[in-house]
């Protein structure tokens, strides 16, 4: 029997249009009927994904900043995270800004960027589209290793455009064990502390509920899944998810735009 479900939600629960399919949201319903949880896990600001949770009514906690800050998304109480060492902050920072790399960065539920460009542009613009009282904070700064000692950071995102882009950043950070690396879309990175991973993160929420690897159900997309994926008991890829992805899942769905984590759903827990 199965306790949990656990989806990512770009390019895995959502569609293009940033909207959770009818389909995938009946099937939700359906399972939460039976008596099982149904959990976001995801590599956005919390911010960013609490409008989901609110939307499905959820009774579980947000997985946030690729497992890096878990919170109660109706009370906003932090159950548990690993922020990042701010002076670790500052020297990727600098390393960042020498070499020309965009990137912003996440507190528990501010975004934080130099300049609003390419990838903060669009989130900018999906925070717009939210209610004024669901907004979160995006801010430009000229000093990000200051912000880092006044507001804990868990999450810094790099924009790689070009291909050279995605070299640099290889060849500068390849190699450390004082980060984590991973990435959730073909042109980005995402450093977090040492040991924070989407899967390190289900798996202590799970010891706290008392659930098993075996009672959870997982979905996902990309790289920063993979170490959920592992840990579920069935771990499930959207057909459009990376090749690395769906190596290590056991069963493979329908793609985001054709309701694949619904349609998982009903195979796997209802047997239709």
């Amino acid at each position: 029997m199965y306790k949990l479900i656990v989806s990512d939600i770009d390019a895995t629960l959502i569609n293009r249009e940033f909207r959770i399919p009818e389909y995938n949201v009946e099937m939700i319903r359906r399972v939460r009927a039976e008596g099982i949880d149904f959990m976001l896990c995801t590599g956005r600001i919390f911010g960013s994904a609490r409008p989901y949770a609110k939307f499905l009514n959820l009774n579980t906690p947000l997985i946030t900043s690729n497992g890096a800050v878990t919170m109660e998304w109706e009370s906003r109480r932090e159950l548990f995270g690993t922020p990042m060492n701010p002076l670790l902050c500052a020297e990727i920072f600098e390393i960042l800004d020498q070499n020309d790399l965009y990137y912003h960065f996440y507190s528990k539920e501010s975004f934080y960027t130099r300049r609003f460009l390419h990838e903060g542009s669009a989130i900018r613009a999906m925070n717009e589209k939210l209610p004024p009282e669901e907004r979160f904070p995006m801010l430009e700064i000229s000093d990000p290793a200051r912000v880092a000692q006044e507001d804990p950071i868990y999450k810094i995102s790099v924009r790689c455009i070009r291909e050279e882009d995605s070299e640099k950043f290889t060849r500068l950070f390849q190699g450390r064990d004082d980060i984590a690396v991973t990435s959730s879309f073909s042109d980005n990175f995402e450093i977090s502390a040492p040991g924070v991973d989407k899967g390190a993160a289900l798996a202590r929420y799970a010891e706290m509920r008392g659930i098993r690897p075996e009672e959870i159900i997982s979905f996902g997309d990309n790289k920063n899944d993979v170490g959920m994926i592992r840990f579920s008991g069935v771990g499930v890829a959207v057909e459009n998810a990376v090749e690395e992805l769906k190596a290590a899942a056991d069963y493979i769905t329908d793609t985001n735009e054709n309701s694949g984590v619904g349609k998982a759903l009903a195979k796997i827990v209802f047997g239709e």
